[in-house]
């Protein structure tokens, strides 16, 4: 259909000029028709556009252009020799076509991507294309952001009978079935999973089709901004090498190399997706539950069976994920990150019904039915921890193991924990959200490193003799790195490095048992020679032991799960208290549990010494939100109570009522589904059954309310809970002390009971042993006994040792002659049972006024009488005269001498001496002689030194000119400073070089003489000329292709600036120059602007082709035009070497953004892309100022055409249109549009204004914004109008776009039309030279 349309529209064009203006209305229909069937980069080809194509062989070799065009260039019966072709010939946009399974596919491709979008479910990606077992799966949705991946290469499996393709995604390389990928030729691509770095952070963009273009922000923020990636877009299918687009990442994958890309030397690693999951965050649980509150906006738990606003199960989970680290090695926030991912936040059916915190079990083929469901939500975390991390994903020797880091789908937990590709991203992000928001405290706190290789061994100690702990299976295995040791050499390098174990270790190197507490001090050794570093660790080398430990670091809970089912128990409180965020009971809420209210406990805190800290029990029966007492704030009692189940739909809850009632008016709260409360009374009414149940456990109102046991969609499953009486806890801990010290048996010794508190003050000695006079050890018990008579004893050693002498440090001295010595200073004593103890000076034969050695004897003593004595020697050192730096001096005839300049004075033990005498001094400047000069220095102890330097007074001498003959070449520009220089024996540097003399013509060959002349300060004038030979360049031309990377107006500096690359073809690309050619449209006069090399950090390697480097052809730099005319210039590109040279057209192929206008001060610049040019050619114009700088809001031109242009009534008549894409024109009123007459000879200008109206039909465009108000209709008096040639240009301005340019004539058809008045002749034509452009002549 679309076809036809088009041929259509061909022939009424071809009939066009055989009609009059009136068909100018059908033509831009036309136009407009074309491009809304064809727009630019907007309509997305796909498998759509082919799979009913009949093809001329078995396999077809085909061109897909970028235009939807399918041409066929080859046809094959096998499909190796259509291969082999398609790779041979190289064009980007060749595919083989195939029939497969009753439609035409695309079986192989030179570039493209691939399409996963197609398939929907888990694919199975398999290493090679024999393999029997896949390596790892992957749900490619759309949703999951890894809809698109890079296709490298098709070949037909033997094993399965069918074709695959090897793709690269998530950092894995492998091979998938043909039926579950679509091939889009990169020709067809509109979008593609992308990479935007900015100053703070990198963000991976997913995209919904790469035929699509992109829209949307799906997307993971997953840290913070790269070091070696500069701020942009970029393209990657590893994560690792970064590329600006996506042919040549293409290319690199293609040739299993990253050599191209920009950060090719320097591999990005995510430090959170590489982080060992035995690891310890810096962050405290309180932190945890901070950010779960505050910046996740969580305050309060699920109820029901449902999340309903502001509730989490996440919310005051933050002490267990902080347990789950501390005593089985699971990072905390690593966790908590996995946990958000895999229960959205918390909120997910998963987590709420089947208290699933980390969708365990919950696989693809079966996810509703597989999931396995805990007693809590907080039993699922200690499970995640002590099961599945320590036991399962972070232990080596287990199958799920792929390195103990989230990773990605070629390394880590991703490969086998989660089909979704980008799955560790989302943990990524979501712990980068975190550490941000608590200033960065994680990033790279630690050091980390991969294996660069597989079966690498971990051994007990650095030596290959050592005890093997295990192999790590695969390289990328990450390891957290906290030291290094010099051990047996390996591959030539003897360092070890010591890390974390990715085994649950005992003291002798034994993995412990499930469910044993992960011993975080165990480390292994692994050969330096096997691991890279992958980031710099902010604190060099450190162990999660360097953590910061907070208070409920050793805490232990009890979650009161028995037999797989919660059984909480009944306490009342004996006082009232505020209740707390937190275990460690650091951060209040604002409620309080009053005295005497039953509550129901879920789970107990307790101390390192099994000293009941805190309990997490009822702040809410209503909502069934629970909060954290003082443990002495409650006492258990025996009591039943009730698990409530209900089972309607809507709201899942019961009624609570003020009475046995059942009626509206006595409805005072609830209880909701899987809540429970104590049963303080039962009672039959009407022959239902009744519960008394706490209501208000805050407040003095409603405190008890009553609940039916069952009714309909209702049942309270009755329970009974008993108080339990526990024996008290004695803490005490053996001691030492010295020979005759006195002992206190009850110091440091505390006793406390979970029913009664403290008992300290019940503790009791009941037997002793201790002899403080005699060294031995001996024994101490007490016993203590609660009010329920259940007692504990314990005892303890004491040891009693033998006093030791006091230690006396002193180290030998050195002083001065004559100076003061503190023969006590840095001298002091200790001891091992007093500490710090007095010394005294017992003997000195110390002689300050001598210099000689001596001696010091101290003596300390201490409390038990035992005495010390130490001799240290004493070296008094003679006292040395100052030392004069002077030397001697050469000075010019008549220049001032200042005798103390550049003279110093110092002394060896006194420093610098300021007071320098000059004793003698006959210089005479103005004579020409040698003469002395005397210098004396004393030091404080009148040590004194004279020195005698001479002084030579010469003839001053003449300034030289340094310049040399020099040959430029034609046209080339001329400075005649340029590495000119003057310099003076006497004066130094001559900055004012006058050039008296300049002849060079740079545009005539010939020798010109150039004169210079400088002056010095004592009237010296000295002349220099030299002959500057102009000749013209004779190097042979080659053929070249020019790229154009950046065109970026800097206004703080007013200057252009510009980079891209222009190769020579066919030689090496070395030691080349280049500039830019600007050549006047009218005069065809040349003028050229110098631009520098770019050789380092340039955006790829240009590689080499059939031998010829490529790489040297890139530049960079300002362009200086102040010195270019007024005028219009094409422009160009030139590359020169001492042989070759390529001048290229400039042009804007592929639309990169640039900046068109500027002003300097000397011109405006504005620079044109010709749109009507395949080549996208540019052409300049300068002026002395621009009309506006402002430029158009897209890459596209201004579009100024006319539906009429011809004399009526003596004045010239203008129906036009002008407009910018993107540009809203619905408000006359508040659009700006100004005709611009410039004379061509001296661009001069003409300005009148235009306004705007409705027009003839109405203009529409892609970008949906309103085109109502961009006509315009004038008639214009020219009388005024002075004699010359004059461009027409609109200047148009609204509120979302400003702009001018020329009126054009876009096919041609205006014909020349003439008016004469008052003997000048106007004649309005267009200028097929100058792109059809519309001019007026005046004569």
């Amino acid at each position: 259909m679309k076809e036809a349309i088009l041929r259509y529209c061909i022939i009424k064009l071809r009939n066009y000029k055989e009609g009059n203006m009136k068909k100018k209305l059908l033509l831009l229909s036309l136009i407009v028709l074309g491009i809304i069937l064809y727009p630019k980069d907007t309509y997305a080809f796909s498998s759509e556009n082919y799979k009913n194509k009949s093809l001329c062989g078995t396999y077809e070799v085909a061109g897909m252009h970028a235009d939807g065009v399918i041409d066929p260039v080859a046809c094959f019966n096998v499909f190796e020799d259509a291969q082999a072709w398609m790779k041979n010939n190289g064009a980007e946009d060749l595919v083989i076509f195939h029939r497969l399974n009753g439609k035409t596919v695309i079986l192989d491709a030179n570039m493209a991507l691939v399409d996963l979008s197609v398939h929907s479910g888990t694919l199975n990606f398999y290493t090679t294309k024999e393999s029997s077992d896949a390596y790892t799966y992957m749900n490619n949705e759309s949703t999951y952001g890894g809809g698109d991946g890079a296709f490298i290469e098709a070949a037909y499996s033997n094993l399965r009978q069918i074709f695959m393709a090897k793709v690269k995604i998530a950092n894995f390389t492998g091979w998938i079935a043909v039926d579950n990928y679509e091939i889009v030729p990169i020709t067809w691509v509109k979008s593609s999973s992308s990479y935007t770095v900015t100053e703070e952070s990198i963000r991976h963009n997913y995209v919904t089709r790469v035929q699509d273009s992109y829209s949307g922000n799906a997307g993971s923020t997953i840290g913070p901004k790269p070091d070696m990636l500069s701020t942009g877009t970029y393209y990657s299918y590893d994560g690792h090498f970064f590329y600006k687009d996506r042919k040549t990442m293409l290319k690199d994958y293609k040739n299993n190399t990253h050599n191209n890309a920009v950060n090719k030397n320097d591999e990005y690693y995510n430090y959170y997706m590489y982080l060992s999951n035995h690891t310890r965050t810096n962050y405290s649980s309180q932190n945890i539950d901070e950010y779960i509150r505050n910046n996740m906006g969580y305050y309060r738990d699920v109820f029901g069976n449902s999340a309903s606003s502001g509730a989490s199960r996440l919310y005051g989970k933050g002490q267990f994920f902080y347990y789950v680290q501390e005593k089985y090695g699971a990072n905390a926030v690593l966790a908590l990150s996995l946990s958000r991912n895999e229960t959205k936040n918390g909120t997910s059916n998963l987590a709420i019904n089947n208290n699933n915190g980390f969708g365990l079990n919950a696989v693809d083929s079966n996810p509703n039915n597989g999931k396995s469901w805990y007693p809590s939500f907080t039993y699922s975390i200690v499970k995640y921890g002590s099961h599945w991390i320590t036991h399962k994903y972070a232990d080596v020797k287990e199958w799920q193991y792929f390195g103990p880091q989230f990773g990605n789908k070629g390394i880590g937990m991703n490969v086998k924990y989660a089909s979704d590709p980008y799955w560790s991203e989302k943990m990524a992000a979501n712990y980068y959200s975190l550490d941000k928001s608590k200033g960065l405290q994680d990033y790279n706190y630690y050091q980390l490193g991969v294996l660069k290789q597989g079966a690498v061994i971990a051994r007990s100690d650095a030596s290959n003799s050592a005890k093997e702990v295990y192999k790590y299976p695969e390289a990328e295995d990450a390891v957290v790195i906290v030291g290094e040791k010099e051990g047996e050499t390996v591959n030539g390098d003897a360092t070890w490095y010591e890390v974390v174990s990715d085994l649950n270790l005992d003291s002798n190197y034994n993995e412990k048992g499930e469910g044993e507490a992960y011993n975080w001090d165990m480390t292994v050794y692994v050969p330096a020679a096997y691991i890279k570093k992958i980031n710099k660790g902010k604190n060099g080398y450190v162990s999660p032991n360097s953590v910061t430990k907070y208070q409920d670091s050793e805490y232990e809970y009890d979650l009161y799960v028995e037999e797989a089912n919660v059984k909480p128990k009944v306490a009342k409180s004996v006082k009232e208290t505020s209740f707390y965020y937190d275990s460690a009971l650091t951060t209040k809420k604002d409620q309080k549990l009053v005295n005497n209210r039953y509550v129901m406990v879920y789970s107990a805190a307790y101390d390192k010494n099994g000293v009941a800290v805190s309990y997490l029990v009822t702040s809410d029966y209503w909502y069934d939100q629970k909060e954290w007492v003082p443990a002495d704030s409650i006492t258990f009692v025996t009591s039943d109570y009730g698990k409530f189940s209900v089972t309607a739909s809507g709201n899942q809850y019961t009624w609570v009522n003020s009475n046995t009632q059942d009626i509206e008016a006595t409805k005072i709260s609830g209880q909701y589904h899987n809540s429970y409360a104590p049963i303080l009374e039962e009672k039959v009414v009407d022959g239902q059954i009744w519960y008394r149940v706490p209501v208000d456990i805050s407040g003095t109102t409603n405190e008890f309310g009553w609940t039916l046991a069952s009714a309909p969609n209702v049942y309270v499953e009755k329970r009974n809970a008993k108080a339990e009486n526990t024996a008290p806890i004695i803490t005490a801990s053996n001691k030492t002390i010295v020979q005759g010290t006195k002992f206190d048996y009850k110091a440091g010794v505390t006793a406390t009971d979970n029913e009664d508190g403290p008992l300290t003050d019940k503790i009791e000695v009941v037997e002793e042993t201790v002899k403080i006079d005699v060294v031995g050890s001996y024994q101490v018990t007490y016993k203590v006994t609660d009010k329920n008579n259940a007692t504990t004893t314990k005892t303890i050693t004491v040891t009693v040792t033998e006093n030791q002498k006091p230690v006396i440090n002193a180290e030998d001295k050195e002083v001065i002659q004559y100076r003061e010595l503190d023969e006590l200073d840095g001298v002091s004593a200790t001891d091992e049972e007093d500490g710090k103890v007095e010394v005294k000076v017992k003997n000195s034969t110390v002689k300050l006024d001598e210099a000689g050695t001596y001696e010091i004897t101290y003596e300390a003593t201490d409390t038990y009488k035992q005495t010390t004595e130490k001799t240290i020697k004493v070296t008094v050192i003679k006292d040395e005269a100052p030392v004069i730096n002077a030397e001697d001096k050469t000075i010019t005839q008549g220049t001032k001498f200042k005798p103390l300049e550049g003279v110093t004075a110092e002394d060896k033990e006194e420093g610098e001496i300021k007071d320098i005498e000059v004793v003698k001094n006959d210089v005479n400047e103005k004579v020409i002689d040698t003469y002395e000069v005397t210098y004396k220095a004393v030091d404080s102890y009148k040590n004194e030194t004279t020195k005698t330097i001479k002084v030579t007074v010469v003839e001053n001498q003449k300034p030289v000119i340094n310049a040399e003959d020099k040959t430029i070449y034609l046209n080339e520009k001329f400075n005649p400073l340029e590495g000119v220089t003057a310099e003076d024996p006497e004066d130094g540097e001559i900055k004012d070089i006058e050039v008296v003399q300049n002849d060079v013509k740079t545009d005539e060959p010939g020798a010109y003489k150039v004169i210079y002349r400088v002056e010095d300060t004592f009237g010296n004038v000295v002349e220099k000329e030299i002959i500057v030979t102009v000749k013209e360049k004779k190097l042979e031309e080659k053929e070249g292709e020019f790229y154009l990377d950046s065109l970026d107006w800097n206004n703080s500096k007013k200057q252009f600036t510009i980079s891209g690359y222009l190769i020579i073809y066919d030689i090496n690309n070395e030691n080349k120059e280049y500039e830019m050619v600007f050549k006047d449209k009218n005069s065809d006069k040349v003028y050229t602007v110098k631009v520098n090399k770019w050789t380092e950090d340039t955006p790829y390697d240009l590689g080499t082709v059939n031998g010829n480097s490529y790489t040297d052809s890139w530049f960079k730099g300002t362009l200086d035009m102040k010195d270019i005319p007024n005028g219009d210039y094409e422009l160009y590109m030139r590359a020169t070497t001492n042989k070759y040279y390529t001048e290229q057209i400039f042009d804007n192929l592929f639309n990169v953004a640039i900046d068109k206008r500027g002003e300097d001060g000397v011109h405006g610049y504005n620079f044109k892309v010709l749109q009507n040019y395949k080549s996208q050619k540019m052409e300049i114009n300068i002026r002395d100022e621009l009309y506006t700088t402002s430029q158009a809001p897209t890459y596209r031109d201004m579009v100024n055409g006319y539906e009429q242009i011809e004399f009526k009534s003596n004045k010239l008549y203008i129906q036009g249109y002008s407009y910018n894409y993107a540009g809203t024109y619905d408000n006359p009123e508040k659009i700006d549009r100004v005709l611009i007459l410039e004379n061509q000879k001296d661009y001069s200008q003409e300005y009148i204004n235009l306004g705007s109206t409705k027009g003839p039909y109405d203009i529409t465009s892609l970008d949906n914004k309103d085109k109502t108000y961009v006509w315009y209709e004038k008639a214009i008096d020219l009388a005024q109008l002075g004699k010359g040639t004059y461009t027409l240009q609109v200047y148009t301005k609204t509120k979302d776009a400003e702009d001018y340019g020329e009126i054009n004539d876009l096919f041609g058809t205006l014909e020349t039309q003439e008016m004469t008045i008052n003997n000048k002749t106007y004649r309005i034509k267009i200028n097929k030279d100058r792109e059809n452009r519309v001019e007026l002549i005046v004569e």
